[in-house]
């Protein structure tokens, strides 16, 4: 992994901190492979990582080919929360979990920070 251990950490730490009514996120690569994960523990960031990894590989090729631009982050708005994912360079993502009252706008802010971040650390 081309980010270290403790800064990846620090990365993460800082944004669950920064996201009023953040639960949980993770780093994953390409291949929906957690690299690093921070937040609550009872919720297996991991496997929900993998699965939203795809998802947001499908809505950006549909983007590409309807020559939309490039996505730049995925909302998925679901009973038990909202889930934030974006790209992180052409090889990463950034999940972030978030409980059903927290504040959208807020938690986009954070996340957009962590990702550019994360791209200075990668590059």
């Amino acid at each position: 992994m081309v980010v270290e251990g403790l800064l990846m950490n620090e990365i993460l730490t800082d944004l669950l901190a920064a996201a009023p009514g953040a639960k949980a996120t993770v780093f994953l690569d390409n291949e929906g492979e957690s690299i690093a994960h921070a937040g609550d523990g009872s919720i297996d960031v991991r496997l929900l990582g993998a699965w939203k990894e795809i998802h947001l590989d499908h809505i950006k090729d549909i983007s590409n080919r309807l020559g939309m631009g490039n996505v730049d982050a995925v909302l998925f708005s679901l009973d038990a929360g909202n889930e934030l994912i974006a790209p992180v360079g052409g090889e990463y993502c950034l999940l972030l979990l978030l409980s059903p009252y927290a504040d959208l706008r807020e938690a986009m802010i954070a996340l957009k920070k962590a990702v550019e971040r994360l791209k200075q650390e990668i590059a």
